[in-house]
């Protein structure tokens, strides 16, 4: 009897300790009861690179693999938010009305997309633009210009880059894939053994530098963080120790290598004595070596709501620099952002990115928000600078995009220098002509263009651009147009004489012309009629056959050499505006009658 009281209580006991011992695993694998901080600290950092259930989510990655190859339809719209305290209210108020719009398709299986894209200037002034890649042919086309789309063919571009005035043509190839990966897009993809072993290598490192510390944890609003603090010193040595191993690291240094290949063989070329990655691993070495470090310590945080990865946060004294994702409602967000503050003169900034999707349950249509921006203060002023980007991709498999017609496009590889220079002369003045008269509608005039305030580095660009081209044109004006046999017979059959270059361009600015002014045919209130006689002086202003100048009759009139628009025009009247034409079926006259 005895025996079998023992015999059950062992059995008894096996099976509380078979419980007991599932409970503990489940509550040491499963939850983070029994795990000290700093393991939660190293699991938690551990899913910022993990592939699967990581800090990235998978069917984000599904997403952007989805539009690389399937077909769809896109909408989206660009504008700024800025409030500089020495910039005029009014000025800024239009500079953050400016916003450009688009939509199209896509279809990037069959290399196509064409787009639909409007630069706004107010509710009812806008520039709008086409933009088309079809039979490896990009081209823009606006009605301010030509009825045709401006081209380059995807081929011969080191020859085309010649036309342009470019003499040194090694590094432009024939042709760019636009639709290509990446060379470098899959260097850095490692299989889960090599992730295994250059998480244990570099893990290893950085908890024996870590092993003594002490790692604190917090909660707020359902955010757990764990946290440890560094010393500069052990800081630059732990960078300085992670550099010693890469450079014999048989996993990422070959992908560096690769990575870099081509820089490294530029950089060769002018140096005598062969540079390798290991070369410059060692100077940031010794660079940081000679480093004496300063007193003071950084926080290092790592953050996780419901056992998942949401932030990392890295505290240099009052600076802080911090990666964040967010999934709340579907809606997923990622953001990086510094806060800095200038010790001496107590001045913030926040410097920030973000990237929001929704919509990736079901990959049918995905909403995309990005966000880049500087806020803060300079001299105790408030400043801000935010760019914003909202589209919409919606998958449709009924997309069909059109090649380019025989007669949609003038394609610039077709031209010799001389022709190509006149033509983007053409243009250029054309969207001058256009620019004054949409300045003058918004009120703009004293500034330019709202453009060049809201994305600053386009002034850069358009400077780069003029003086560039005006010292092409001396120089051709000065030595002649060097043109070879090849530079007038890339294409026999679509190379044009001067003369048919120039019957082209003049149809295309007659086109433009008659166009708009044909928007203003009917009844029109006064102002509208202001802006019409300023377009046509602008227009007649820079033509030079005077047959081709538009006059004004009827009860307001203005010869085609007027430069000024006439003053006697009641903005609160009603006109109608009538049109007559040459032989050439091109606008010579305007009849405006008061109403």
């Amino acid at each position: 009897m005895k025996t079998k009281v023992i015999g059950r209580m062992i059995i008894i006991l096996i099976i509380l300790i078979l419980i007991l011992g599932g409970v503990f695993a489940y509550l040491y694998f499963a939850t983070d009861l029994l795990k000290s901080n700093q393991q939660l600290f190293f699991q938690y950092l551990g899913q910022l690179t993990a592939s699967e259930d990581g800090f990235v989510e998978s069917n984000l990655n599904a997403y952007f693999e989805k539009k690389r190859t399937s077909k769809y339809e896109d909408s989206g719209k660009f504008y700024a938010d800025i409030n500089m305290s020495n910039l005029d209210a009014d000025m800024l108020a239009t500079v953050n009305d400016f916003n450009i719009e688009y939509s199209g398709q896509i279809d990037n299986a069959a290399r196509k997309n064409e787009q639909d894209i409007s630069i706004n200037y107010s509710s009812d002034v806008n520039f709008p633009i086409k933009y088309k890649y079809a039979n490896e042919t990009v081209g823009l086309q606006t009605d301010y210009v030509s009825s045709k789309y401006i081209g380059i063919e995807n081929k011969n571009l080191k020859e085309f880059a010649e036309k342009l005035g470019i003499t040194d043509t090694e590094s432009i190839p024939d042709s760019i894939d636009l639709y290509a990966q990446s060379e470098n897009e899959n260097v850095f993809n490692f299989t889960e053994q090599e992730k295994e072993q250059i998480i244990n290598t570099y893990r290893t490192i950085v908890e024996e530098k870590l092993a003594n510390k002490e790692f604190g944890k917090t909660e707020e609003n359902g955010v757990t963080n764990y946290s440890v603090e560094i010393t500069n010193q052990e800081a630059k040595e732990l960078i300085v120790q992670c550099l010693e191993t890469l450079k014999n690291d048989t996993v990422i240094l070959p992908k560096i290598e690769e990575a870099l290949a081509e820089t490294l063989e530029i950089a060769n070329q002018s140096s005598t004595e062969e540079i390798t990655v290991q070369d410059v691993i060692q100077e940031y070495i010794d660079e940081l070596n000679a480093v004496e470090m300063q007193d003071g310590a950084s926080t290092i945080t790592v953050s996780q709501t419901n056992k998942k990865l949401t932030g990392i946060i890295l505290q240099i004294e009052e600076n802080e620099f911090k990666i964040t994702k967010t999934n709340e409602q579907g809606i997923v967000t990622y953001t990086i952002e510094m806060n800095i503050k200038d010790a001496d003169s107590e001045d913030t900034a926040r410097v920030f990115m973000s990237a929001s999707y929704q919509g990736l349950e079901q990959l049918a249509s995905v909403n995309e928000t990005y966000q880049f921006g500087i806020i803060g203060t300079a001299d105790g002023q408030e400043q801000k600078v935010v760019y914003n980007w909202n589209c919409t991709d919606t998958f449709k498999d009924d997309i069909q995009i059109e090649d380019f017609g025989e007669d949609e496009i003038q394609t610039l590889n077709a031209y010799d220098s001389e022709q190509i220079a006149t033509l983007m002369m053409s243009i250029g003045e054309r969207i001058q002509q256009v620019n004054t008269m949409q300045m003058e509608q918004i009120g703009f005039t004293q500034y330019g263009n709202p453009m060049l305030y809201a994305f600053p580095l386009t002034s850069i660009g358009l400077l780069t651009y003029s003086q560039t081209n005006n010292e092409e044109i001396v120089t051709n004006q000065n030595e002649g147009t060097n043109t070879t046999e090849n530079d007038t017979n890339v294409n026999d059959d679509s190379n044009l004489s001067s003369d048919e270059m120039m019957n082209q361009l003049q149809q295309t600015s007659n086109d433009l012309t008659n166009a708009t002014i044909e928007q203003y045919v009917g009844e029109n209130r006064g102002s509208v009629i202001r802006d019409l006689l300023l377009y046509v002086s602008t227009t007649n202003a820079s033509q030079t056959d005077e047959n081709r100048k538009i006059n004004v009759s009827g009860d307001i009139q203005m010869s085609g050499n007027d430069t000024e628009v006439p003053s006697d025009i009641d903005t609160s009247a009603t006109y109608n505006v009538e049109l007559n034409y040459d032989e050439n079926e091109n606008v010579n006259e305007i009849i405006i009658t008061k109403r």
